[in-house]
């Protein structure tokens, strides 16, 4: 059976006739996310966590109790 063999049932529209797909000139929706777009934020996440774990041990470093000098 072929796709132009199926009969219309209640409820089915065909995709060109779809009124919330298109996007039209004035939308101002996000585009779709990729699997390109989810790898570049999973990395930047990474990088970001590395930076901040970075800079925890700066703070720790700089803001330590002194060594007692006897």
């Amino acid at each position: 059976m072929k796709f132009n063999e199926v009969k219309p049932q209640q409820g089915f529209e065909h995709p060109e006739e779809n009124q919330l797909e298109t996007a039209k000139k004035a939308d101002t929706r996000r585009p779709r996310l990729t699997l390109e777009h989810l790898g570049k934020l999973r990395k930047m996440r990474e990088i970001r966590k590395l930076e901040v774990e970075d800079r925890k041990q700066l703070f720790k470093r700089i803001y330590a109790r002194p060594v007692a000098i006897e």
